[in-house]
């Protein structure tokens, strides 16, 4: 179950949770109906059936024509069908003529509690505004809600005009109780539709951040590209079209232009390798404020705990490396809320120096963020060559783990032997 409710995503459930509790508002309607067909002495059974029933149709034309309306209202699809509507409006129409022919205590005023004919009324019309509340802009919907609680008023004073004086006062009373049970309604429906909406364009920012920030990294990268080799092949190019018309002349001259060809393309593979080097060195203090930087940005906290300081460099750049890689698993394959980084450096007498770096996320997506890809992969090589591992898994938290050890002494360690050759990558327990 819990399982379930990880996979499904934090904006997921909340939807879930906050669509189920509006919808609880319409289904309750045939409960309300029954409670009040228990409260009255009597009842014209037949009536009562149909009055029951419609009550019961009248819900699960509401509760259809609310989901309709919310997807409308949070994703700008298309409006409902308009037999829906019809059907909503005409089932709160026939369930308040079913409540008259069930009840004969409709006809007449009640001294003391508030009016059959306005509790029906307040069923039926108050369901049929909640469910097109999520369709309608404020100004309808206040002038909807004025029109009912009009209505209703109306139709209580008019199967009650031959009561006492006292019978205007409960009719305000009853009016009021009206607005403002179904006011309370339409506002819990439209605030939640509301808390959904800003939800949705939430988490579409925190997608467009992240793809923005991809899409940038690849335009610097392209950039430095450019500045480097594009002059450089460029010069290629000419000097190679020149070689070959003095070839083409029987010219000595081209092997000299052959030879200085070669000279600008060993430039620029060495020109291409710093540009490529300097992308791919991660330093682990670089990374470790960079991955603090891109998680808040992407709506997460992360805490850092431990130091970098007195490791080897070729330590702290595969370690740079771990913190990149588990940055952007945590961002592609997850919907965390926060994260945490503990970097710990074992020094006991008697026994080689190790570090090790745990991520630890607290929720992880469907996809599996341990496995099928070359990241982890590749990483787990990386390690490999300098003594050390990858690992995946499960802490008993229930949170997701990625955790890589490796002698702090560098690359004094031992390369892999023949049995040691793989990936390096070791999952405890298989990646969700």
């Amino acid at each position: 179950m819990w399982r379930r409710w990880n996979e499904r995503g934090s904006l997921g459930w909340f939807e879930v949770r906050t669509r189920a509790g509006v919808y609880v508002l319409l289904a309750a309607v045939p409960v309300l109906a029954v409670i009040l067909a228990a409260g009255q002495r009597q009842v014209r059974v037949p009536g009562l059936a149909v009055f029951l029933l419609l009550s019961v149709a009248q819900a699960g034309v509401c509760i259809a024509l609310l989901h309709a309306g919310l997807g409308r209202y949070l994703a700008a699809g298309p409006p409902p069908k308009r037999w829906l509507v019809a059907s909503a409006a005409a089932l709160t129409a026939a369930g308040v003529l079913a409540g008259a022919a069930a009840f004969p205590a409709f006809t007449r005023p009640s001294g003391t509690a508030v009016p059959v004919s306005m509790l029906v009324a307040m069923l039926f019309g108050g369901a049929l505004i909640v469910a097109l509340t999520p369709l309608l802009s404020l100004r309808a919907l206040t002038a909807l809600f004025l029109v009912s609680a009009a209505a209703a008023s109306g139709l209580t004073a008019s199967v009650g005009r031959s009561g006492a004086g006292a019978y205007g006062q409960l009719l305000i009373a009853a009016s009021l109780f009206y607005a403002f049970i179904v006011g309370v309604g339409v506002l819990t429906c439209r605030s939640s539709a509301s808390t959904l909406r800003i939800m949705s364009e939430l988490d579409r920012s925190r997608t467009e951040h992240a793809r923005l920030s991809v899409a940038e990294e690849r335009l610097r990268f392209a950039r430095d590209l450019h500045d480097v080799l594009g002059r450089n092949l460029s010069l290629i190019a000419v000097q190679s079209e020149l070689a070959a018309e003095l070839a083409r002349r029987g010219d000595q001259d081209a092997a000299g232009q052959m030879l200085q060809v070669r000279q600008v393309a060993h430039e620029s593979l060495r020109e291409m390798r710093a540009v490529v080097r300097g992308y791919r060195t991660a330093d682990l203090g670089t990374e470790l404020a960079g991955a603090q930087d891109v998680l808040r940005s992407a709506g997460m906290s992360c805490r850092v705990i431990g130091d970098a300081a007195g490791l080897p460099a070729d330590v702290q750049a595969a370690l740079g490396w771990v913190i990149r890689e588990g940055t952007t698993n945590i961002i592609r394959h997850s919907d965390a809320t926060a994260c945490t980084i503990e970097l710990h450096i074992l020094d006991s007498p008697g026994a080689p120096r190790a570090v090790t770096l745990r991520m630890d996320n607290d929720r992880v997506h469907t996809q599996d963020a341990g496995s099928g890809g070359s990241g982890l992969a590749g990483l787990g090589e990386r390690l490999a060559g300098l003594g050390g591992s990858i690992t995946t898994g499960h802490p008993p938290n229930g949170h997701f783990r990625l955790e890589a050890s490796l002698p702090a002494c560098g690359a004094t360690a031992v390369s892999p032997g023949p049995g040691q050759r793989g990936t390096g990558v070791t999952p405890e327990t298989p990646a969700p």
